[in-house]
């Protein structure tokens, strides 16, 4: 049987903040049995939700993630997806500023 792996660390932010898992369900106006999958990691917020319990925390996101050794058979890691994520966003931004300047 394979090992799963943590991918998370939002239950131990959610003790360091203060914050239970219906305060924080409520802020981001998603279903408590949601935020307790994402706590046991049974299930893994979107990027968009884990960008939104990072800024509510002040915190970077890569502090949410679990520090682990990926397969690249798996994928890429979650770390990578965010961070390309990121650099996409950037660059799209840049079009729209240099494409409103024209």
């Amino acid at each position: 049987m394979k090992k799963k792996s943590r991918i998370n660390r939002i239950s131990i932010f959610l003790d360091e903040v203060g914050l239970d898992q219906l305060e924080l369900a409520e802020l981001l106006d998603v279903a408590k049995d949601t935020v307790g999958r994402w706590c046991r990691n049974v299930a893994q917020p979107s990027l968009k939700n884990l960008r939104r319990v990072a800024e509510l925390g002040h915190v970077d996101v890569r502090i949410l993630l679990e520090p682990m050794k990926w397969d690249e058979n798996d994928g890429p890691s979650p770390i990578d997806i965010y961070l390309d994520s990121k650099a996409k966003r950037q660059s799209e931004d840049k079009k729209t500023i240099n494409a409103k300047k024209k």
